[in-house]
Parts: C-alpha cells; structure tokens; sequence
C-alpha cells in the first residue's frame, strides 16, 4: 500500500458529501478484469488474474482561477496478491492566469500524436509488469507544467525534480520474464574446456540516478495549428524511464561455468521530438519522431544505446456502411528505428526501448450497431519476424457500463520478443462501470 494514497482516500469521500462544495464533482470507475492463461507455466509464475478495480476521481473548482483534481485506484488481485494496492494515480493543483496555466502535483503526460506508440512521450513511466496490458498504466509523476497561449500556438515547459523509472516484470514470478540461457560461449576455447559454459545469473540492485540536483528532468514543446494542420517540436533532458542491462561474467579456474551479473543502470539521455497531424475528410494523417542523444555517442560501450531516430508514419480511414448501417474504421502505421550514425547494434530481445525496429501496428473497428463492435489490432516485426494480433468484441451494454472480450496471440522465430513468449497466449475478460 501507499501511505498517499490512503490518505486521499477519505478526502475524497469525505469532500463530496461536505455541504457547501457544490463545485466538487466525484467521478471514476468500478472494473472487474479476468485473464486466463491457454497454456499454465510453471508453479513458480502468475498463471492468471482476477482482480477488481475501485478508482476515485475527485475535482474540487475552487473559482474561476484554481481547481484541484485528485485520484486515487484501489486493486485487488485474488491471482496475484503483488498486484494488490491502494495508491495514489494523480494529485494536484491547477492556477488559471491570463494566457498561462500552471499545474503542479503528481500528474501524468501524453506527448504525441501517434497511436499505440510515442517516440515523443518521454516524461512519464510506465507500468510494465503486464507487457500486453498497458491501458490505464500510466504512472504519474511529481512535477511542475506551465502552458504559456498566444494564438493558435503553446508553449509547455515541464520540470521534474526527481526520476521516476518505469515498473518491469518481476523475474521470480512474472510470464513475461525471459529465460536466461543455460549455457554461454566458453572464450578460452579450443584452448581450454569446452566450446560452451554453464551458466548461472545473479541480478543486482538497479543503479538509480542521484536523486538530487542532478536527477532533475526538463522539457519543452511548442504547438500550433495552421490551415488545418496540428503539429509541434518539443526536446526533452532527462533519464531513460527503462534501463541498460549491465553484464559482468566471471568464469571458474577450469572454464566449465561462468557467474552472469546483470545490473540495469539508468542512463540520461536527451531528445528531439516532432509531430503532426491532419484530416482530408475520412482520411487522417499522422506522424511522430524524436532523435535520442545517449550518453554512448561515440559507441565504445556496448551496454548502453548509441544514439538513435525513431518515427512513426499513420494512415487511417473511416469507410461508411461496409454493411447496411455499419462502419469500419481502419489504421495503419509504420515504425521504423534508425542509428546515426550507423553502427549496427545488436539489441536484446528483452529491450522495451528497440522493440518496433521496422513494423505495422494496425487496428480495425468494425461497428455493430450503436452498442456494439468488433475490434482488431496488433504488431507485426519485420525486422525480427515476430508478431502479436488482438480481437475482441466491445459492448457497450448500458450507460457507463462496458463488456470487453479480447484474445491476445503472439507468435514468431524463437530469439524474437514475441516468438518467446508464445506461450502466453490467453483470454481476457473485462467489466467496466465508469460514473
């Protein structure tokens, strides 16, 4: 449990039923989520979940020039008790002065115009300890925005003045930690032993920026709109929410097994960012990308990222009564990753930051009424030829309550992302009442 969160729980039940606050509005939603697993692992892993959600969200309008928002998501897991929290989503404050908006709290950011994937968002975390299930996963983070408006432009500045890292799947128990190779190659052979070593692996406690003066993150973003055209340039200083995996290898006096150490290190990093987006009737267009600036730009070390560009390019399409009284809505982007300059790396299979190297991320909706709707998205790999597809069918069965009933497949070669975690193809079942 965490203590900020317990203790805005009461103020938000307690705020709505004071007399006398007749702007404070009370809000959130109530979500049963089941996952089933088409093939168990083994009894050390979270084969399932079965967990409730209780999330409270409370906004106080204090008059025309500050209002105050609050939220705070209550969880219980019967399948994996770690799941379990009461913790403290977002909390702050916002002033309304003039043409300048200033909001200061915990709070959570979504730079981008892109779907899916944003080369841009750089300034929140994330919770990854369910690859497949980011919706709504976003964790916020402590900080200062300013929204400066002149015209048909903004200028956001964001200070963070501390690191907030990014939630991954915990070795001991989680589906989505890879296995480790059982054997390595041996680098004294033929000289001595044999060609391969055991191999055994010990993770050591990440290396966390100094959460002083130095941790501090900064960012910028300029947007506009001009004849029908939204787009903006932003730069970002700050750390990779996720970490370089340090290795050290210590190999036995008779080369027959090698000591593996592997220590994620947090790295800063800076980047340069750019999106746009536009409609031609039913046609959307939309494009994102950002050039990261590592700390490895002359590539010496081999455990942290050389600079890199990432972009994202989308079409998407809108096609009326498919079938009488039925519309389908399609999109298609392309992602790419490209070094410069150009040196070839190798990433890991395991590395969240380098998954979409030359991809489709595709989704289709496919209406079924005013109610209801078959949906359908997913990532296919070109560059690592692996892939995962999700279909489901959505139904909106009364007012704020919503049925979700999805598939989650994945497939492809055995050393890509995907291809290695095959076996966790499942169902899931989701029971959502937003009020």
């Amino acid at each position: 449990m965490k203590f900020p969160g317990i203790v805005l729980l009461p103020l938000l039940v307690l705020s709505y039923f004071m007399p006398g606050l007749s702007q404070t509005r009370l809000g959130g939603f109530v979500e049963y989520d089941n996952i089933t697993y088409l093939k168990n692992g083994s009894r050390e892993k979270i084969n399932g979940r079965n967990q409730a959600i209780l999330q409270l969200e409370l906004r106080h309008q204090v008059n025309s020039k500050a209002d105050i928002f609050g939220s705070v998501e209550i969880r219980n897991d019967q399948a994996d008790p770690s799941r379990n929290r009461i913790y403290l989503d977002e909390a702050y404050i916002n002033l309304y002065l003039g043409d300048f908006d200033i909001r200061v709290g915990k709070q959570i950011y979504a730079w981008g115009r892109a779907d899916g994937f944003n080369p841009t968002d750089n300034l929140t975390a994330w919770d990854f300890s369910d690859i497949l299930d980011t919706e709504d996963e976003k964790i916020g983070v402590v900080s200062a925005r300013v929204n400066y408006y002149f015209g048909d432009w903004s200028m956001e500045a964001v200070l963070e003045p501390s690191f907030t890292a990014s939630v991954l799947p915990d070795g001991a128990a989680s589906r989505w930690w890879l296995k480790m190779p059982p054997v390595v190659p041996n680098p004294a052979y033929p000289q001595a032993g044999l060609p391969t070593l055991k191999a055994a692996y010990v993770i050591a406690p990440p290396v966390l920026p100094d959460q002083g003066v130095r941790s501090t993150q900064y960012a910028l973003k300029l947007s506009g709109t001009a004849r029908g055209w939204d787009f903006s340039v932003s730069w970002f200083d700050g750390f990779d929410d996720l970490p370089s995996i340090h290795t050290a290898t210590v190999v036995d006096s008779a080369f027959t097994s090698a000591l593996i150490t592997l220590q994620p290190k947090y790295h800063r990093r800076r980047a340069i960012g750019a999106d746009f987006a536009t409609a031609f009737n039913r046609l959307g267009v939309r494009g994102e990308a950002a050039y990261y600036l590592t700390e490895d730009w002359n590539g010496v070390d081999p455990d942290v990222d050389d600079p890199y560009l990432q972009y994202v390019l989308g079409l998407d399409y809108t096609f009326r009564d498919v079938l009488p009284g039925k519309d389908l809505f399609i999109l298609l982007q392309w992602v790419q990753e490209v070094q410069t300059p150009n040196r070839n790396t190798v990433y890991r299979e395991t590395d969240l930051n380098h998954l979409f190297r030359k991809s489709i991320i595709g989704k289709a909706d496919l209406s079924l009424g005013d109610f209801t709707k078959l949906t359908v998205e997913g990532v296919g790999n070109l560059a690592t030829d692996d892939w995962w597809i999700r279909p489901g069918l959505e139904w909106a069965a009364t007012d704020g309550v919503k049925l979700l009933i999805t598939a989650d497949l994945l497939g492809g070669v055995d050393n890509s992302f995907f291809g290695s975690f095959r076996d966790n193809r499942r169902l899931q079942f989701r029971l959502k009442y937003s009020f």
